[in-house]
Order: structure tokens, then sequence, then C-alpha cells
């Protein structure tokens, strides 16, 4: 079979043309003749065609016929060699989704007591086969294949935390894969896990409303991170369920764990991925670190990030736990999602059941790598944009998800982002949708979810790297920004804080000058400002701090940016491993003035609206920023409510002395240094901030 597969090949390319290879070290790849074999009536057909040209050693032939999707065939040739034909490449013609998109919702396991039903889309396969596996004892069942290319079976039994999985048949090729809709799994994705969704316990806490996304303080963790450190004193060191533990202390009797995060006051806790990432065995979690931007599984959660990950009902459960901790300590929830491409294109569900359909190619039929990671999903075939959206409705439905924070999200396409957005919407109006809109993708321009066509998808947001490049410098370490002493971005930093330009609307920026990728902001000045000392640096840090948890848009946090973290200078720390990455209280305990600080912006914001307009003709008519001698931002806000109804806030990184004029009616409520109103006048400290209000 071997040697014969390796003389010729065929492939069904379209719905009525089949392509030949014949080997040019047999017979010349010549033959006079080719036949078309069904194996299930035993009928052949003479193939009327002609020659196509020569590929990689081959003849090619091009023959148009009419076949059955899902039935066995055998090609011919004249001197009696056979091959299957293959319909593994149909996915790359136009029409397919015209042909086999299915719009049902019943895709994947249904479980009651009595009987499970199973449905798979695998339209290019031959045959489907379930694997059912309980403790020894292993059956085998087989699927009727349905209208547009489903699978389906029904087995009357309770198979409650049965095993499973799906062997793909295409002709004498069987591949072995999970369901792509299973909700739990074994460890390392072996197999699939039935379980009844009727024992998840969910609890449910009133949150306020998120009338407008300015509202929102976003706060970025990973789960491992969070807990792993010793001094935090959590029990469930690098799991889920830490989130769950209240009332702990660290060593210094300070709160740790959700109570910090609730405490802190940030709205909205973005965490880095909780679906299943390839990286980490979950067997034995704590040989490996990562991330977690490397996806197996989209629609089940992380097994090192669970107790027991072979427990299927854990493996929900204890996410969902989670969720609802968050929940309930007044804070909403937004998972990273990585859309963008998966970590093994021939080790995942999606590429096993349906090849060649979910990942996008060029005109050649290879793969794009707009992603640099050797694949980028394909988000404009339906049953993909359907996958996606499925998967994302399931985050919200199953585990209470609040959002989506999208990695890559130019690799999208406008279509998709904006159905996800309008479809989270629907199921809560809190919803929040934002993502890296660079422009890196494979798409044509018009049809990238990126920045540049933000105004194609107005409810969503996008990390704001010119705010970022501007305040912080670009990710050279050596590079400054404004905050970092270039004062010659003193006008850039202004339009950052309040940028007419580069949004359709204020709620789609998401201003941040950290996040898990890049030095923290802290190792970058320590390059960047290493003659100033530690004391300058920090009190930079802080001016970041102000800038972005103050201006206008969606603040984000990255955690531990509140007291200086650092990962020892490591720009790029995805597998550096828990000494690197984790979540350090007892620098926090060290740092507790900074958190202070960081508490009282995010409360004076809370508190006023003039820090979280979202109209862009209020924020015209309510503030105004000025460039003081080149240097300093005088930031000038007022209010129709609130206790105060005018702020003045000074920003001055360099290292001079900058006098300004100010009434003595107004009150100093935050400064870095020892400013003082006297007689309508007022010195800004060198690398120093004043929040002054009326």
């Amino acid at each position: 079979m071997q040697q014969e597969s390796a003389r010729m090949y065929a492939y069904a390319i379209s719905f009525d043309t089949i392509k030949v290879y014949l080997s040019k070290n047999y017979y010349n790849g010549i033959s006079s003749k080719f036949y078309l074999k069904d194996l299930e009536t035993s009928e052949h057909e003479l193939l009327h065609g002609d020659t196509a040209g020569e590929e990689d050693g081959y003849n090619t032939y091009l023959f148009h016929t009419s076949f059955k999707i899902g039935k066995s065939y055998r090609v011919s040739d004249a001197y009696g060699l056979t091959c299957f034909l293959d319909f593994s490449r149909l996915p790359l013609c136009k029409e397919f989704d015209d042909h086999f998109y299915y719009d049902g919702d019943d895709l994947g396991p249904a479980y009651t007591p009595y009987a499970t039903s199973f449905k798979v889309w695998a339209p290019t396969a031959t045959s489907v086969i379930v694997k059912l596996k309980h403790y020894d004892d292993i059956k085998l069942y087989e699927m009727k294949r349905l209208d547009k290319g489903v699978f389906a079976l029904r087995i009357f039994k309770d198979l409650e935390n049965y095993e499973y999985t799906y062997f793909i048949g295409n002709n004498d090729q069987v591949i072995e894969s999970c369901d792509p809709y299973a909700y739990a799994s074994t460890s390392n994705q072996r197999s699939s896990i039935i379980v009844d969704l009727n024992k998840i316990r969910k609890k449910t806490y009133d949150l306020p409303p998120l009338e407008h996304k300015t509202d929102a303080v976003i706060y970025e963790l990973h789960v491992r991170n969070f807990s792993v450190d010793s001094y935090g004193n959590l029990r469930h060191k690098g799991k889920f369920l830490a989130f769950a533990e209240e009332g702990n202390k660290t060593m210094m009797n300070e709160k740790s764990g959700v109570d910090y995060l609730e405490d802190l006051g940030v709205t909205h806790i973005q965490l880095m991925p909780i679906n299943d990432y390839a990286t980490v065995d979950e067997d034995h979690p704590y040989e490996l670190y990562n991330w977690g931007y490397d996806p197996a599984q989209y629609n089940v959660t992380e097994g090192s990030y669970v107790t027991i990950p072979n427990d299927g009902y854990r493996r929900i459960q204890e996410c969902r736990d989670m969720i609802d901790a968050i929940h309930k300590h007044g804070m909403r929830v937004i998972p990273d999602v990585v859309y963008n491409h998966m970590h093994d294109i021939f080790d995942n569900a999606l590429a096993k059941t349906v090849p060649h359909y979910f990942f996008r190619t060029d005109e050649n039929g290879y793969l794009t790598n707009g992603t640099w990671c050797g694949n980028d999903m394909n988000s404009t075939a339906k049953m993909c944009r359907k996958y996606i959206l499925d998967m994302c409705k399931r985050w919200q439905t199953l585990y209470g998800v609040d959002g989506y924070r999208m990695d890559l999200m130019g690799i999208l396409d406008v279509e998709t982002v904006n159905a996800i957005e309008e479809q989270g919407r629907s199921i809560d109006p809190s919803f929040m949708l934002y993502g890296e809109g660079w422009n890196m993708g494979t798409l044509p321009i018009e049809e990238k979810a990126i920045i540049e066509n933000n105004g194609k998808m107005p409810q969503v947001g996008f990390f704001n790297d010119f705010f970022r490049d501007t305040m912080r410098g670009n990710n050279q370490m050596e590079i400054k920004g404004y905050t970092s002493g270039d004062t010659y971005k003193t006008n850039e930093a202004i339009f950052a804080m309040c940028d007419y330009n580069k949004f359709s609307s204020i709620e789609q920026s998401i201003n941040y000058v950290e996040c898990h990728d890049n030095a923290t902001v802290y190792d970058k000045f320590v390059v960047c400002n290493r003659d100033e000392g530690e004391d300058y640096i920090r009190r930079r840090c802080d001016l970041a701090l102000v800038m972005t948890l103050l201006s206008q848009g969606v603040p984000f946090l990255h955690a531990g940016e509140e007291f200086y973290d650092t990962k020892k200078g490591n720009a790029n720390s995805y597998n550096a491993g828990d000494e690197v990455n984790q979540f350090d209280w007892g620098r926090r305990d060290q740092n507790m003035k900074t958190v202070h600080l960081v508490k009282d912006l995010i409360r004076l914001r809370k508190e006023n609206k003039c820090f979280r307009y979202y109209d862009f003709e209020d924020m015209r008519n309510h503030i105004s920023i000025n460039n003081i001698n080149h240097r300093m931002i005088e930031y000038i806000l007022t209010q129709d409510e609130g206790s105060y109804h005018e702020f003045r806030i000074y920003v001055n990184p360099s290292l001079d002395n900058i006098g300004i004029s100010i009434e003595d009616s107004f009150k100093i409520l935050q400064k870095a240094d020892h400013e003082e109103i006297q007689n309508g006048y007022m010195n800004v400290a060198p690398c120093s901030f004043v929040i002054a209000a009326r």
C-alpha cells in the first residue's frame, strides 16, 4: 500500500473535479486511461480529462466527474495501479462552506442519565467511529453520516464519566481525535470525558451594570503566578481554587489573594489563557512553566490549574468556582483567548476532524504564518467562525466570564470580531471585548481586525500602543518615553491622554504601559534611567501609573505594576519559570506606599466622571491640557457633579523645578514630593506629580 501510494495519489479538489498525481518514476508518469470505482456498488467509470502539468516529480491529470463526498472510491490507471480518492483537500475549494455549513447548536456530546448523543462535523471523512472507554472496558460504535457532513450517534446507556475519542476515517487512513466540542478531557488531551452539566454548581452575584467601558479598570493576572509565592500564604498554589480562598494574609499581615484584588479597587480581572494549552505537562505541572499562548483545546480548561486534571468535573467546577469567587468580591472576569493560532496544527481536534479547513492557506495551499507561530486560524471560513462563536458563548454561559481579551486580534477578520461582540453583548449588556489590533495578519487590509479599522468595530477596544510607546518608550530597553524623561514627547503625551483622532470612540482606547509582554516598566526604567538612581526610577514608575489611571480611555494594569514588579530584566519571560514570573507578595508588602497610591488613583477615577468621559464632545467641553515649559503637562478637568468641580493635575518628568500659578482655593489631594500652594503659586519638584482639586 505504501509503495502504491508513493506512485499515485488522487484528490477531490472540487465537487466535480479529481486531480491525479502519477509518479514519473512509474511508466514516465504516463497512463492512457484512468478509472473511478465506487467501492460500495463496485461500479467502474472511465474518467475523461487531460494532463494538467508536472509537480514535484509527478505528472498531474484533471478529470471532471460526479462522486458523493464521504463514500469510498478507488482510482486506477491503465496498468492496474490503484489508490483511494482522498477528500481531505476539498476544504481548500471556495464552494466548501456552501455545501457543508452547519448551523445547528448540537455539536458535541449531549448527556442524560438514559442516553448520550454524539455529533461531530467531519465532512471529508469516509467514516467516524466513537471509542468509549470506562476503566479497562473499551467499545467501538460506528456513527451515521447525516446532512452537511455531520456524523451522529445516540447510545442508550448512562455514560457519565466515560472517556471517548473519535476515529476519523479517510478510506484506509484513520486518525484518533478528541472532540472539539467536548466539555472536559483527561490530562494532556488523551481523551474527552462525558459529564452531566446539571451537576456544575453555579453561583450568581449581582454586579452593578457596566454602563460605559471607561468605568472599567482592568488588571491582568496569570493563574499560576498569582499564588505560587509562599509568602502570600495561599494554599492552592498555582490553581484556580487559590482565587476562591478568603481571609489570607501575608507574613506582614497584609491582605493577599482575592481580598487584595478587591481592596485594590480594580473592576475587571484579565486572566492570561485558562483554556487547555500544550507546553505544560498536566500530570507534572511544575516541570515546565508557560504563559499559555499555545492553545491545545479551546473547549476545556487548563488541567495544570486543576487539583486533579483527570477529573472531568473538577476541570469545569474549579474554574467556575474561581470566576464565581471573583464575582463575589465585586469584580468581573475577562479571559485572554488565543483564537489566532494553535500550538501544533497536526495535534488538535480541529485539524484532525477536518484537515485543511480551520487554518488559513495561501494560493498554493501552504499554511500562512501571520502569527509567527506557524499557522493562522481561518476565521473567515464559516464553520471556523461558528466554532469561535460557539466557544465564546460556552465560556460565557457555562463559566460565567464577562468578556474577552483577544490575543493577536488582527489575525481575525472584522466580521468575526463584530459577531463575537454582538453575541456577547446579547448575553450580557456589560460584556467587554478588546484585543491586540496589530497589523500582522494575512487577510486583505480592509478585512483585518486591526487598530486602523477600529471604525468598523465601534464596540471593540484596542490596546493603545501609541499610549504605551509615548509614555514609557518603545520596547527597546534604552529608548525613553515621556514619563522616563523624554520631554520632547510632551505634546505626544498630551495627545495620548485625550486622543481625538486615533479611535472612533474614547471607549476603544485601552491605555497601558505594561502587560505580560516585554519588560516591566520598572525593569525598563532601570536600564534607560540607570544614571538617576533607585528613588528617581520609582518616582518615574509612579508617573506612569498616574498617566495610565487618569487619562481618558480604559486603564489597564499588569499585576505587580503597583509595586514596581521586576522580572529581573527578562523581556520575554513566557517560559522563564516561577522565580521570574511569580506575583511577588513580599515585594508588594515592601511597597505598600505605592499600592495605596494606586488604590487612591482608582478611587479618584471611580468617584469622578471627568476621568471617565465616553463622549468626545463631552470630553472637549470639560478638558484642556497644556504644555508647560515644553516639559510639564497641566491636565485640567471639570465636571458638573461630585465633590469637586475642577481638577488640575501636573506631571513633571523633567529634572527641573517648574513653577506654576494656581489659585489658593485648590486643595492638593496627591503629590510625589513636598509641593504646596502658597499665594497663588506652586513649585512642582523634579520627577513629580501633583493632583489638586476644588
